[in-house]
């Protein structure tokens, strides 16, 4: 189970105005997807927009277009902590608590390659722009680099002393960011693999990591419900806010707008201006988030997905 720290669809209520700085619910909304039959950990949207997919401890991986059940991996009970899409979006590479790393071609239903990747849980995936190649980032301490066809272990980024957390590639693959229980956020070059810019916008654990479609906002999700906005060249401070408990994840959602999954049940919204409002929908924390600006999925401790628009 995932840290306690750390087409068919509806159109969802308004956001409620608020103070900023201070979440408001609404009303209950969002479409819930039910076919999981443990604890949802990972949730992906295709490049395309067409269908998403989802993970979590049953190890299963479903693949929903709309709200049906399109496409089907049954695993062996270990559980999925991490889920990707690749480009052109027919391989979703995975990785699970207990440190493998797996890929799997959604459209013929089989398994690309599955090897052991880390000594410690696979916590974020995200591949590289070409589809080439993807990097998980893990509970050991390391990032890796892995091809995509063959499962051969490319590279290493080693450097953090704490597990790896967060992990966001640049949108030309250049660059990628990655986070640690240390509450320190690196950026690294990933052709030569080496880090650049260090630094610590927070002092508590740093749960997750997400970059702006322009690339010139990072934002940083802390296990004391903290979000930094930061350059992510520099690391100099943009703004921040306080979300209702310990960030498990985020995503931007157009709009200058953050979603935000906590161990809080509702989902949180930092727009540009660092107000936060709350939708309800789980009955349990929220411990992953996708968004590509038409739509929001989460994944929650209550066995669902759930899909939010706008």
């Amino acid at each position: 189970m995932r840290r306690l720290l750390s087409g068919l669809f509806v159109a969802a209520a308004a956001l409620v105005p608020v103070i900023p700085g201070v979440a408001a619910a609404a009303p209950a909304d969002g479409v819930a997807l039910k076919s999981h039959k443990k604890a949802v950990d990972a949730v992906a949207i295709s490049p395309d927009g067409k269908v998403i997919a989802s993970a979590g401890d049953d190890g299963s991986v479903l693949v929903w277009d709309g709200d049906k059940v399109t496409a089907t991996r049954d695993g062996d009970g270990t559980a999925i902590e991490a889920i990707a899409f690749s480009p052109s979006g027919a391989l979703i590479a995975l990785g699970t608590m207990y440190g493998q790393v797996a890929v799997w071609d959604r459209t013929s239903n089989k398994a690309v390659f599955d090897v052991k990747g880390h000594d410690g849980r696979v916590a974020r995936i995200a591949f590289l722009p070409d589809g080439k190649a993807f990097l998980t980032a893990s509970w050991d301490h390391d990032l890796k680099l892995w091809d995509a066809k063959t499962g051969k272990e490319l590279g290493k980024l080693a450097g953090h002393k704490y597990n790896v957390h967060g992990l966001v590639v640049s949108a030309d693959g250049k660059q990628l960011f990655s986070c640690d229980a240390g509450g320190n956020v690196s950026r690294w070059d990933v052709k030569t693999r080496k880090a650049g810019t260090s630094y610590t916008p927070n002092k508590a654990e740093c749960h997750a990591l997400a970059l702006s479609a322009d690339g010139k906002t990072l934002a940083a999700g802390y296990g004391d419900g903290v979000v930094v906005f930061v350059d992510p060249a520099t690391g100099k401070e943009q703004r921040r806010a306080k979300v209702a408990d310990s960030v498990n994840a985020l995503a931007f959602a157009g709009d200058g707008k953050l979603v935000v999954g906590t161990q809080a049940e509702e989902l949180q919204i930092v727009d540009a201006a660092g107000a936060v409002t709350a939708r309800k929908g789980h009955d349990r924390p929220i411990t992953a988030v996708a968004a590509d600006g038409k739509r929001t999925v989460t994944g929650s401790m209550d066995m669902t997905v759930r899909v939010w628009t706008p």
